[in-house]
């Protein structure tokens, strides 16, 4: 009989240690892990300035020739450029948002050959190109 118990014990100790189930609860229920604060967007590089001035200066149908590229304090890129194109010359100044990418800022400079600015035709103003602002005492010969 000895011989029986060890076995039957044995097999009553493996049965009953799979039956027991114990659950475990946190004391106070589990909350998500935080958020991380928001990242700030990636500032635009040199590079990506000036590609983006290109494409805008020969979006313009200019001939483009950089001069210059630098980021401001303020978060601004000033990308400028000299330009031709039919039969005008100049400069173009853009500014550029450094994370949001946006255009803030066009200041086009070309002028034709003839000394007139981009796309205005002086010549066809029906008075004529004028005098300029009155000096002096022009002002009471009206």
């Amino acid at each position: 009989m000895p011989r029986m118990r060890l076995p039957l014990l044995l097999g009553c100790l493996l049965l009953s240690s799979g039956c027991i189930v114990a659950e475990t609860r946190p004391s106070h229920p589990s909350r998500p892990p935080p958020r991380p604060p928001p990242s700030r967007p990636v500032a635009m590089g040199y590079d990506e300035a000036v590609r983006r001035g290109f494409d805008q200066c020969r979006a313009r149908g200019y001939r483009c020739d950089l001069q210059e590229a630098h980021l401001t304090g303020n978060d601004v890129w000033k990308v400028k450029f000299r330009v031709d194109g039919r039969g005008e010359k100049g400069h173009l100044h853009l500014d550029y948002d450094a994370y949001s990418r946006n255009l803030i800022k066009v200041n086009d400079k070309v002028k034709d050959k003839g000394g007139h600015g981009h796309g205005h035709d002086r010549d066809d103003d029906w008075d004529g190109p004028g005098r300029g602002k009155k000096k002096g005492h022009a002002h009471r010969d009206d």
